[in-house]
């Protein structure tokens, strides 16, 4: 007797549960297609087929977004096992390469990446000529563990348990405006001026400049995703801003209006994961981090710029 060829499979790929847990992650197709480099069309069509050819209805939809079902709680915990062991084995598998050749995934901070990196990157390169880069800027830290970065330039208080490498330096913040901005408003206290600033950084400055994050949004009058817009802002006299000092000290269009903010202090590591430590070129990269950034390390510490003691920042009643 011919078996019934319509029935469903229980049968999950890995191509399956990497579709599920990429929405899982994302809580949308859009999202999930973002993390798997296809078509918003594509994913609907196989998140459709899956569900089809099993029988099983992994996600709920609505308006806001795609919610688990149980059984989709169920794939995206197999799947992450499953995601760990496959970059467990790839980390174990590349962590016995003794070749200088190959390439490396590397990321860093935006700043970082559009003004230094390429010039320290070419120089590695001259010196191994053998080894390709490919460097993600980003403000968020690509996960060592899951490979989206084998070199990770990284601010941060504390290096991750999984990781291995060196502190170079501090890595500090400052407030800076441009000369037009402090000669019009330059009667303000520090709560009362209006600021420019990189998304998601508001709340760095609650309590400590505005008592509560209402207080904050309603002066922060610029925010973008991009540093370098909003360092753009600024230098246009939109307002005061936070930057990394390494990035407002070099830019002649601003003044640093502050001292470095200590309650914001940072270390900037350089890092890969524990198992790459035997990789050659990733060991041969990072020694020539360390080298580089540490010649720096007045740029990150704030000791670049002479900071404009400004009665006009007082903090305000």
């Amino acid at each position: 007797m011919s078996s019934d060829t319509g029935a469903p499979s229980s049968r999950l790929d890995w191509n399956d549960l990497e579709l599920i847990l990429a929405i899982c992650r994302a809580e949308s197709l859009s999202g999930a297609a973002r993390i798997l480099g296809q078509t918003h069309s594509t994913i609907f069509r196989r998140i459709n087929a899956a569900e089809a050819r099993t029988g099983v209805r992994f996600f709920d939809r609505f308006p806001h977004g795609y919610v688990m079902t149980d059984a989709g709680r169920a794939a995206m915990a197999h799947a992450e096992r499953i995601e760990n062991e496959v970059h467990a084995l790839g980390r174990e598998i590349l962590g016995r390469d003794e070749s200088l050749s190959g390439r490396i995934r590397m990321t860093c901070p935006e700043s970082f990446a559009e003004e230094h990196a390429p010039g320290i990157l070419a120089r590695f390169c001259h010196k191994h000529p053998d080894i390709q880069i490919d460097l993600a800027p980003g403000h968020g830290a690509a996960d060592l563990n899951r490979r989206e970065a084998e070199v990770a330039i990284r601010a941060t208080r504390a290096a991750p348990d999984s990781a291995f490498g060196r502190k170079i330096c501090e890595f500090r913040f400052a407030l800076y405006s441009s000369p037009d901005y402090l000669a019009r408003e330059g009667h303000k206290t520090l709560p009362e001026h209006n600021f420019c600033l990189i998304e998601g950084t508001m709340g760095w400055l609650v309590p400590r400049v505005w008592k509560t994050p209402e207080q904050g949004d309603q002066r922060t009058v610029f925010q973008c995703r991009a540093s370098r817009a909003v360092q753009n802002a600024a230098a246009e006299g939109l307002g005061l801003t936070l930057l990394p000092c390494y990035v407002g000290d070099a830019d002649d269009r601003l003044l640093r209006v502050s001292d470095p903010i200590a309650w914001l202090d940072l270390d900037l590591w350089v890092l890969t994961h524990r198992d790459l430590t035997n990789t050659a070129r990733v060991r041969a990269l990072m020694t020539h981090l360390y080298g580089e950034l540490s010649a720096r390390a007045y740029y990150f510490g704030g000791d670049m710029k002479q900071t404009h003691k400004v009665n006009y920042l007082r903090r305000g009643a």
